[in-house]
């Protein structure tokens, strides 16, 4: 087996996470090397491409990786009862994911990070004094080594030999791209014939099309197909034999995200919004605090478990409480039935809700989710659900 030269950093995985923290160590000096499995930048993306405005901010990307923004989202009961919100400022924006990606991993080439594509890493270890990986690549097995390593792959971590542990539980994402009449708004759909405990949606993209998909722990593609199907949106739906991507969603942390020489980031350490399965923001606050910790580590020469244990406890004192609430709510909310739904949306177009909507951030769940309960329990609403 071919051994290659030493790098200070190697990161596994070149998706936005991973090129971004390789972005953030190559400015300090470091000598990145990036792996990433695919031939390409972006290849056989499924994702909605919905991202905060501040985490546009973080980037001086081209326009066209902006497809749209976000100033308005109507949430659909299952009786069809519609709660619209809109904003006088964009809530978010609706990137195309494969050129956003790219774009993050030219960030990267720039500040001088070695790109390895078509490059699987099948095997990690991090003992002896040094991160190794072993990489299948131009049909050849290489062995890369560096001083310590990011893994930023996503849900395959659990495909990675001598890696730590990665999510256990999953939801899956699926979707397909669909010729849509009348869409404007971004739409959200509840219901037991919807995605059972979850929900489904139309994110409008670029002339009359949209991304049509839903979340679900089980059984996606029916649940899919049905959905096309609800006569909620069917009539407006140009149903063809489009493409349908379907890939699972981290749910829940992981019990460790470092080891020796060894850091997890974005959604291979579960660190993804629990309300929406989104990760593209909580995985580059989280590559940040990665980035701190390794340059402490290369300052110190010490890469041992416990100093690499900060990255962990800073990033789950800022994420922890706001997986949890997600949490709490999604398990409420899966126990709901459609009538108990209807009631709550029929409840939240008359009383008081949209106000505390408005006052939230993008990102940030935990306070509106409190806000809302508490304001449901006030009004006794719970009580109305046994009436």
């Amino acid at each position: 087996m071919m051994r290659s030269k030493m790098h200070d950093v190697i990161v596994v995985g070149a998706g936005p996470i991973g090129s971004y923290t390789a972005c953030l160590l190559a400015q300090e000096g470091l000598d990145v090397g990036v792996f990433e499995k695919n031939p390409f930048i972006g290849k056989d993306i499924n994702c909605t491409g919905i991202v905060s405005a501040e985490c546009i901010k973080k980037f001086d990307l081209p326009d066209e990786v902006i497809l749209g923004q976000v100033n308005s989202i109507k949430a659909f009961s299952p009786s069809g009862k519609c709660l619209r919100y809109k904003s006088a400022t964009p809530l978010a924006y609706i990137i195309n994911r494969s050129l956003f990606d790219r774009e993050i991993n030219k960030m990267a080439v720039r500040e001088g990070a070695e790109i390895h594509l078509n490059a699987r890493v099948k095997e990690v270890n991090n003992t002896g004094g040094v991160f190794e990986v072993k990489v299948k690549t131009e049909g050849k097995a290489r062995t890369f080594r560096s001083r310590t390593g990011v893994i930023a792959t996503g849900f395959e971590i659990n495909s990675l030999d001598g890696v730590l542990s990665g999510p256990k539980d999953f939801l899956y994402g699926i979707q397909t791209d669909i010729k849509v009449q009348d869409i404007c708004d971004i739409e959200i759909y509840f219901g037991e014939k919807v995605a059972p405990g979850s929900f489904g949606w139309i994110v409008p993209t670029d002339d009359n099309s949209a991304k049509v998909g839903l979340m679900t722990k089980e059984n996606p593609a029916a649940l899919l197909r049905r959905f096309l199907r609800n006569p909620l949106i069917a009539h407006r739906l140009d149903i063809c034999e489009n493409q349908i991507k379907c890939s699972p969603i981290p749910f829940g942390r992981i019990p460790k995200s470092y080891a020796e020489r060894l850091i997890i980031v974005g959604e291979a350490a579960g660190q993804v919004k629990t309300t929406t399965g989104g990760g593209i923001y909580f995985g580059l606050l989280c590559s940040e605090i990665a980035v701190r910790t390794i340059l402490k580590a290369v300052k110190n020469g010490d890469y041992s478990e416990n100093l690499f244990q900060e990255y962990e406890r800073t990033w789950r004192s800022r994420l922890e409480p706001e997986l949890k609430a997600g949490m709490m709510l999604r398990n409420m909310f899966s126990r709901l039935s459609d009538r108990q739904i209807d009631l709550l949306i029929d409840f939240a177009r008359q009383d008081g809700i949209l106000p505390m909507i408005k006052k939230t951030d993008f990102d940030w769940h935990k306070d509106l989710i409190a806000s809302i309960l508490r304001h449901l329990v006030s009004k006794k609403f719970f009580g109305k659900w046994s009436d």
